[in-house]
């Protein structure tokens, strides 16, 4: 026969001993007795290690929200050389690249508007 058939013995708190009797059996105290004897042994200045009380779980506080200093987000494809150069640039004047980029736009719009007037 299957010896797995046969359900484990369940763990019995209080036992005093090992055996597989259970005449050792030590039933453990209610729980007003359990709760007196924890509070006096606070008042004697043991502590207990676990909460007394589930905690609740705490939640983060959330910041409030700051208005985006750049509501606008790009997203550029540029080649390896022309990133190195813009980063480059912007570490060498020590400007933010989205100032670096506005700097660039501003060049761009003066360089149209020069070639516009020279062409009339």
């Amino acid at each position: 026969m299957n010896d797995k058939t046969a359900k484990p013995v369940a763990k019995l708190a209080g036992v005093t001993s090992f055996g597989l009797d259970d005449s050792d059996y030590i039933a453990p105290p209610p729980r007003e007795i359990r709760d007196k004897a924890k509070a006096g042994g606070e008042l004697l200045g043991f502590q207990s290690d676990k909460p007394t009380q589930a905690a609740a779980p705490v939640a983060p506080k959330k910041r409030a929200r700051q208005p985006s200093q750049y509501p606008d987000h790009y997203n550029l494809r540029l080649r390896d050389g022309d990133r190195e150069r813009l980063d480059e640039y912007a570490y060498r004047h020590r400007m933010a690249k989205g100032e670096v980029f506005g700097l660039m736009l501003d060049l761009l719009e003066a360089e149209e508007q020069r070639n516009m007037k020279g062409d009339k």
